[in-house]
């Protein structure tokens, strides 16, 4: 059973969140940042972006559920967003 983090909702099979920033700036750093960390990690979200907000799903596709993985990418995301 996985422990969703705060702030988050979801279940075993996936997790979701909304960063809602200022600017639509603020949202395209935040995902530039958090973009380049997925890249050194080979772990990639399903994410969009509409002007200053940033839709978030995480999901290990290999397992088939939420993993490690995305519980840290979901901390990173957080540390990142809180600044």
């Amino acid at each position: 059973m996985v422990t969703i983090p705060h702030g988050w909702s979801g279940d075993e099979k996936k997790i979701a969140k909304v960063f809602q920033f200022k600017t639509f700036a603020q949202a395209l750093g935040f995902m530039v940042e958090v973009g380049l960390y997925c890249e050194r990690e080979d772990h990639h979200p399903k994410w969009r972006n509409v002007y200053n907000k940033v839709w978030v799903e995480l999901s290990t596709h290999s397992a088939g559920k939420v993993t490690e993985r995305d519980l840290a990418l979901a901390a990173h995301m957080d540390s990142v967003f809180s600044g």
